[in-house]
């Protein structure tokens, strides 16, 4: 017995007409909470409906104590819950939403520094860079320190 959740679709609430009020303040009230609620109801829909889809596949047994955020996307991104995922996430094709696929640097890395000269002997093997100071600032040593670091100009 698998549990699936899934989300009920959208009713459509009954429309009853306003009784006519003895006040015009009381009817513009009433008609102001009418539209709020037509709104709320509208803007209701339009989440339930997107979450039907991605609660369309059964949640695996681990999923069913978590709760997920109530989330929306963002055009061009969809909500969708994949195959083994607790909760929905954004989504989009690669073709729609370019993704960055670099690749680590080849060969030797131009910014990439020894440690410092008088770094403490347990920075072996760290990884410097060289640092690009603001104005007022050159690179020099931080006592403590493995890399270069930015101290006030000399």
């Amino acid at each position: 017995d698998q549990r699936v959740d899934r989300l009920e679709e959208p009713r459509a609430v009954p429309h009853r007409p306003q009784q006519q009020s003895s006040s015009a303040g009381e009817t513009s009230a009433s008609g102001a909470m009418a539209r709020l609620f037509k709104a709320i109801l509208a803007t209701s829909a339009l989440s339930a409906a997107s979450a039907v889809a991605a609660e369309a596949i059964p949640l695996p047994p681990v999923c069913h104590s978590i709760t997920c955020a109530d989330i929306e996307c963002r055009s061009p991104l969809e909500l969708r819950r994949q195959e083994g995922q607790c909760c929905p996430i954004c989504w989009a094709p690669d073709d729609v939403i370019g993704l960055d696929r670099h690749s680590a640097l080849s060969g030797n890395n131009p910014y990439a520094r020894d440690p410092h000269p008088a770094a403490p002997t347990t920075c072996s093997g760290a990884k410097c860079f060289a640092p690009h100071c603001a104005e007022g600032y050159t690179p020099g040593h931080v006592q403590g320190r493995c890399c270069e670091s930015c101290v006030p100009g000399r």
